[in-house]
This record gives C-alpha cells, sequence and structure tokens, in this order.
C-alpha cells in the first residue's frame, strides 16, 4: 500500500474518532424538555398541567419540567411576568396498588416554607395518597407529612419534624399500597428511616386505579422572593 495511502487511512480514521467524540459530547450535553404538554421519563409518559386551579389555586406551567444529560426530573416554580407559576405532572397510565418509589435529589426540608412538594397517587380530592414535603408556610414545625385522603378524616394523615441535620438530598420516599394497609416509608440514602407509618383502616384505602403525581406548587409566593427546583433522580412503580 502506498504512502499516500495510508495517510488517508489515518486521516479518516482520526475523523470518525472526532465525530464519534463531538457526537457523544453533543449527546451528553443534551436536555429534554416537553413537548405538546407531555414528557417522557423512566418509562412512564407523563403530561403537565396548565392554567389555573387547586392546589393552592396556582398558575401551572406546561413547560415547568425537563429532564437533564444525567436523566434527572426537574421541576420548578418560577416568576414569569410578574406571576409565579408552578408545576405538576401526571402519568398516563393508571394503576391499581403497587409500589412507588422516588429518589429525590434536592434538599426539600430547606425549601422555602409557602413551597409544597408533593408525591402521590390520585383519582379524586378524596381518593389519594400523598407524601408532602412542607412546612405549610411555618418557620418551625413539622417537615414530612403522610395522608389518605381526606386529610381531615382523624387518623388520614401524620406529620413528623425531621431533624436538621437531614436536609433531603438523596432521600428516598415510598408509598406501598395493598387491599388492607398503606405503608410511607421516607428513608436517607443508606436505608436509614427518616418516617413510616402503616395505615390500615381498609374503608379508607383507595379501591380503584389511580394515576402517579408529583408536583412542586405554592401556599403563597416564595418568602425570599427566589425561584425553586425540586430534582427527582429517579422512580420506579413494582405492581407485582
Amino acid at each position: 500500500m502506498g504512502k499516500t495511502n495510508m495517510q488517508t487511512i489515518k486521516y479518516l480514521i482520526c475523523l470518525f474518532t472526532l465525530l464519534v467524540v463531538l457526537i457523544t459530547v453533543f449527546q451528553s450535553e443534551t436536555n429534554t424538555y416537553p413537548s405538546n404538554g407531555a414528557i417522557n421519563w423512566k418509562g412512564q409518559d407523563w403530561y403537565l398541567m396548565g392554567g389555573r386551579s387547586d392546589p393552592g389555586d396556582n398558575y401551572w406551567n406546561k413547560t415547568g419540567a425537563w429532564i437533564d444529560n444525567q436523566n434527572k426530573l426537574h421541576l420548578t416554580v418560577v416568576k414569569d411576568k410578574g406571576i409565579w407559576k408552578c408545576t405538576t405532572l401526571m402519568s398516563q397510565d393508571t394503576y391499581l396498588y403497587g409500589t412507588f418509589t422516588w429518589k429525590v435529589a434536592s434538599p426539600v426540608y430547606t425549601f422555602d416554607k409557602n413551597s409544597v412538594v408533593g408525591l402521590f397517587t390520585y383519582l379524586s380530592d378524596s381518593q389519594e395518597l400523598d407524601i408532602e414535603t412542607t412546612k405549610w408556610g411555618k418557620t418551625e414545625g413539622n417537615q414530612l407529612w403522610y395522608s389518605v385522603q381526606p386529610a381531615k378524616t382523624e387518623g388520614n394523615t401524620q406529620g413528623y419534624q425531621v431533624p436538621l441535620s437531614i436536609t433531603g438530598t438523596d432521600t428516598i420516599y415510598r408509598i406501598e399500597w395493598k387491599p388492607t394497609y398503606v405503608r410511607f416509608t421516607s428513608m436517607k440514602e443508606n436505608g436509614e428511616i427518616i418516617a413510616n407509618l402503616n395505615y390500615t383502616n381498609v374503608s379508607g384505602i383507595p379501591q380503584q386505579p389511580e394515576k402517579v403525581m408529583m408536583n412542586l406548587w405554592l401556599l403563597a409566593p416564595p418568602s425570599d422572593g427566589k425561584n425553586i427546583e425540586l430534582i427527582i433522580s429517579d422512580f420506579t412503580i413494582n405492581n407485582d
């Protein structure tokens, strides 16, 4: 093989290698944003709420969530032209029973006192299983809440005060929903339990399929006037 041909081959190999590197870099920097108010994450199609409605009589942002290059989901509260806009995602599919697990990367226990993080299943306001992190507008008190709706029913909601040493970064939240019980669990990444609750009032346990939902919303404008971002690094469903 001639010298010219060898140089050409080496050049083509270098060019191909550079192309592969550029494609890899480009892909690693790509984020995914909603299309027509929907986004796919963890094998699920999720729809983003728009308009203005409860909870909190909030404005909802149909572009308020995105997926980063590490496949982590971001939910936002942002001020847009003087209006605070929150984010809610709802699964396309419904589930009757199962174990629903979220891993949260953000320090949710340090979030503004007027914000609420919700991880839950939902059919209606009276058929809902909730994990919420919020101070409900207070500067002190409980920051973690489990509820079987309607929450006003005695024994259907429980709040927990989380130690200051736990910021919420890399914490895990789980709803285990069975016909005869609901078990709520929150834990640190190492498995250490933050708080758990076994709910065994069978008459209060939802018995119809529900959607899975996640939201970040406001009771009132953030007290510090800053935008808020919730990062959820993983989500799984086991409905065996």
